[in-house]
């Protein structure tokens, strides 16, 4: 087992339950003006969403195209006659109040503190994101926060992962390990930049990705890096 120094932790749906700050933003959006929602249409969205950012990832997007454009395609889909751009901006006031917590997530940044470096490492808007862990409580455990908007770039580019890297006290990559549930961004960046991985995978997915370990709870984390 290698003596690491230096966590990266992934945040939406590794130590903060995206899933339902999102269904809690959707619902309180469409409900504060007057449309009905239901699970099917928080769903269809939750679809819309995750497409988009991972077209984004790919490359394939620019960022400034998520946010209005999920919602005109939801409304199209959905015949639905809104504004797609104020209905954005109101979504990622709602995102920004909502902070589930994952089971274990607070615990586990309590154990980790003082004996490795932890850093945050997120895709998303820095205005939402920073509210978010400032509100859940995470804020104080971690030495610094990377957001992609603010690195102009996103995970899972070699660029982004340059960009943490010049702002970590740790320079050799051999101590640094990310930790994260999404394969696309979190493992496959954490790959194509030379540092292991950890995936958290609380589901029981496969993978082909050589990803360097995987848990499925969080508490499972501190004793598989301290293992000799």
């Amino acid at each position: 087992m290698k003596q690491y120094t230096t966590l990266l932790m992934d945040v939406d749906d590794t130590l903060l339950d995206f899933g339902a700050a999102e269904a809690a933003a959707i619902r309180f959006l469409f409900s504060s003006r007057g449309y009905p929602v239901d699970d099917s249409l928080v769903a269809h969205y939750s679809r819309i969403n995750k497409c988009f950012w991972r077209r984004f990832e790919r490359g394939e997007i620019p960022k400034e195209a998520i946010f209005a454009g999920r919602f005109a395609k939801l409304f199209a889909e959905r015949g639905i006659e809104a504004d797609p751009q104020a209905f954005a901006n109101g979504y990622m006031d709602a995102l920004s109040r909502q902070h589930f917590l994952i089971p274990g997530a607070l615990e586990l940044c309590q154990k980790l503190r003082g004996q490795f470096a932890l850093y945050i490492v997120t895709n998303g808007v820095a205005t939402t994101q920073y509210r978010r862990i400032e509100e859940s409580g995470l804020k104080p455990y971690f030495q610094g926060i990377f957001v992609s908007e603010e690195a102009g770039s996103q995970k899972p580019s070699r660029d982004y992962f340059r960009y943490v890297f010049d702002r970590i006290a740790e320079k050799d990559l051999n101590r640094v390990i990310i930790v994260g549930d999404s394969l696309s961004s979190d493992m496959r960046g954490g790959i194509d930049a030379g540092i292991d991985t950890c995936w958290y995978n609380p589901h029981g997915l496969t993978t082909d990705l050589p990803v360097t370990y995987t848990i499925e709870r969080l508490e499972q984390l501190p004793a598989l890096l301290q293992a000799e």
